[in-house]
């Protein structure tokens, strides 16, 4: 039995290793460069929406400080 398991093991580490080596051959640079565009385009999208939502919810923090503090004041009457 563990003689089996070992061959199957095996088999699928020695497909593996065939599978990987011809998927990486399968790559050129040509093709690694239009990959690498396109995710650092994906990247720069994503920061620069991230820095938006940021911008939003800094911006609401401070207005609703400042409202609070605006009616604070006024009801202090000061």
């Amino acid at each position: 039995m563990k003689k089996l398991k070992a061959a199957v093991i095996a088999t699928f580490v020695t497909a593996g290793a065939a599978l990987s080596s011809s998927a990486h051959a399968a790559l050129d640079a040509t093709q690694v460069t239009a990959i690498q565009t396109e995710v650092l385009g994906d990247v720069s999208t994503a920061v620069g929406a991230g820095f938006a939502v940021l911008a939003v919810s800094l911006a609401s923090s401070i207005g609703f400080s400042l409202v609070g503090r605006f009616i604070s004041k006024g009801a202090n009457g000061g």
